[in-house]
């Protein structure tokens, strides 16, 4: 799977398409453009997107952003993560009360094999 890369950033930024599922269920939301960060501990979703998919609270921890000094209190969810027909199971996601957009932390990407083409601007998911 090819994906371009967003140019709703400057510069462009790495996405993939994903879609999110509860565990073992078959309906999804998606797919969404999800940015690809490979500096994030984790993965970040929505919390509109996780209350469409009523999934529970699995625990609560704080998170801390690098430009952020304060922690904050958020929510973590498990939900199975669609890419073009590849379905991670049971995958722990932070719930963002404050962000509109699905990101893609290393606890997703360690499962992946990708390769970013930066000067062709594309994300290729082998």
């Amino acid at each position: 799977m090819t994906t371009p890369y967003s140019q709703d950033y400057v510069p462009p930024a790495p996405v993939l398409l994903v879609s999110l599922t509860a565990p073992a269920e078959t309906s999804q939301v998606g797919p969404y453009p999800a940015l690809i960060d490979t500096g994030a501990d984790g993965t970040f979703v929505p919390t509109a997107l996780l209350e469409r998919l009523s999934v529970p609270i699995v625990y609560a921890t704080n998170v801390r952003s690098h430009l952020a000094t304060r922690l904050r209190r958020v929510s973590v969810h498990k939900v199975d993560v669609l890419f073009d027909g590849v379905r991670l199971p049971d995958v722990e996601v932070v719930s963002d009360d404050s962000g509109d957009e699905i990101i893609i932390g290393r606890n997703v990407l360690n499962k992946l094999q990708l390769f970013l083409d930066g000067p062709k601007r594309v994300t290729d998911l082998r």
